[in-house]
């Protein structure tokens, strides 16, 4: 009997796992790349200890998204579930770790930081809003989503003491690179399955990124690594809606995506630093 019911019991824990990880993380694996770049940014060009707790507050209010979502759906049926219940508590967790490290950055950063995140917060709630109506993936709240997580970069830098230009131009750049490359990855995946794509809109979408990054450089926003950065993401997008192109999986492009980020943050990074 207990060779019959070992396994049964494991797969019953298996699926429980499962479901709370489906609960407590989130489902769409290309918002950790648009989570963390401003984070690595912020911190590389202007490293401090508000800055860190910056971080970890926007880590929370990213993984507050999905369990409120959940429970959302839920309330708005009217019902209670098994799942509503640990919705509700991971919620209140990543909501209390946020609060928390927001108000330690305050402690510990005698500069104004808020601005960003205010002008972040009426996009954040649309996004929780279109995520609870299952329209989380639709063009729209992906864009917002992944420009607001931005603002991050901009109060991180605003904490240590610098000034609005340098934090908002920050922002601007993440901005350039996060909506052309949602449009690039959409176009891409329609292509793989064979289906008709905007190829003019998405390259157009680069070209205007770079012509925008060639104004900041001119005014002295920021260093020219910038736009061999946004040069380099034009480029990927060419060839990767291009007949030349090798047909690969989503995950594989997912993750060349978050190399593209990367590098982009390094670029930039690397040439502040240097202005």
């Amino acid at each position: 009997m207990a060779e019959i019911t070992e396994p049964v019991i494991r797969k019953a824990k298996a699926a429980a796992g499962g479901r709370l990880k489906s609960i407590a993380l989130p489902t769409e694996h290309g918002g950790w790349g648009f989570l963390l770049e401003p984070i690595v940014l912020g911190l590389w060009i202007a490293p401090s200890w508000a800055g860190i707790a910056l971080s970890v507050s926007a880590l929370g209010v990213f993984l507050l998204n999905q369990p409120l979502k959940v429970a959302i759906k839920d309330w708005q049926k009217g019902k209670r579930y098994p799942r509503t219940r640990w919705a509700e508590r991971f919620a209140l967790l990543y909501a209390t770790v946020a609060l928390i490290a927001l108000l330690v950055a305050f402690v510990l950063s005698p500069h104004p930081f808020w601005l960003p995140i205010l002008a972040a917060v009426p996009f954040a709630l649309f996004q929780i809003g279109a995520a609870s109506r299952n329209q989380g993936r639709e063009m729209l709240p992906e864009l917002i989503g992944a420009v607001v997580l931005g603002a991050t970069a901009a109060a991180i830098v605003l904490a240590s003491g610098d000034h609005y230009l340098a934090a908002f131009t920050l922002w601007l750049i993440l901005a350039l690179r996060s909506v052309p490359s949602i449009l690039y990855v959409r176009a891409r995946l329609r292509l793989e399955r064979g289906e008709a794509i905007n190829h003019a809109g998405v390259i157009a979408a680069h070209g205007v990124g770079l012509v925008i990054g060639a104004v900041l450089v001119a005014g002295g926003g920021t260093h020219w690594l910038t736009l061999v950065a946004l040069g380099l993401l034009l480029f990927r997008a060419g060839r990767g809606l291009s007949a030349w192109r090798r047909p690969v999986p989503a995950k594989v492009i997912g993750i060349w995506e978050m190399i593209y980020g990367f590098a982009l943050v390094a670029l930039v990074a690397i040439g502040m630093r240097w202005m």
